[in-house]
């Protein structure tokens, strides 16, 4: 087959909708209608500019602003949320620590007692949660609302802070439940609106 056919195959191909297939093209069989003009070819206007010629992109074609795509994505502000849980840790008399862990395991933003791993942590967190989920699923509790560890030191309280984001709160033993778990919904809707 002539190198001619082939190009014309191959760019009429690109150039039809997508239900089509290049076996449903029509070869013409003269030499006159193999070439094309770059116009129909590759969507490009030409615009005269004094004695050069341009090719600009043809009407069809949309592009999106930057501003617009940064607008769509949503940002977490991690300043933002190393604040907020500063503030908590520093307000509740028993709170000895808390992080922001992503469900993956990854800390967002952590306030920690000296001596605790971040990651380490992080990943615990995760792995506490997505077992106490399977556990809820397995035992038929439905959707879990807290996870909480109560050891001789205090308590370890899971909560989750929107879809993308789990709170872990750390507390000594003199806590008193109600009013830890008041104080960490409290924090969890400060901070769940900053996750985007």
């Amino acid at each position: 087959m002539p190198l001619g056919k082939i190009i014309k195959l191959l760019k009429g191909a690109f150039h039809k909708h997508p239900a089509e297939s290049v076996d449903s093209l029509e070869l013409p069989e003269t030499e006159n209608n193999l070439s094309m003009t770059s116009e129909e070819n590759t969507g490009l206007v030409k615009t005269n500019v004094g004695e050069n010629t341009l090719e600009q992109p043809s009407a069809e074609i949309t592009q999106t602003s930057l501003p617009t795509i940064l607008e769509e994505k949503k940002m977490i502000n991690v300043s933002m949320l190393q604040d907020e849980l500063q503030n908590f840790v520093s307000a509740a008399s028993e709170v000895q620590g808390a992080a922001l862990v992503s469900p993956d395991g990854l800390a967002l933003a952590s306030v920690l007692p000296g001596g605790m791993d971040e990651e380490r942590t992080a990943a615990m967190s995760a792995s506490m949660l997505s077992l106490g989920e399977r556990i809820g699923r397995e035992l038929a509790r439905g959707s879990i609302d807290r996870i909480v560890v109560e050891g001789e030191k205090g308590y370890g309280v899971l909560v989750g802070c929107g879809a993308d984001a789990v709170l872990l709160v750390l507390a000594g033993a003199g806590v008193k439940q109600g009013l830890l778990f008041l104080e960490v919904k409290r924090v969890v809707a400060k901070i769940a609106p900053l996750m985007g």
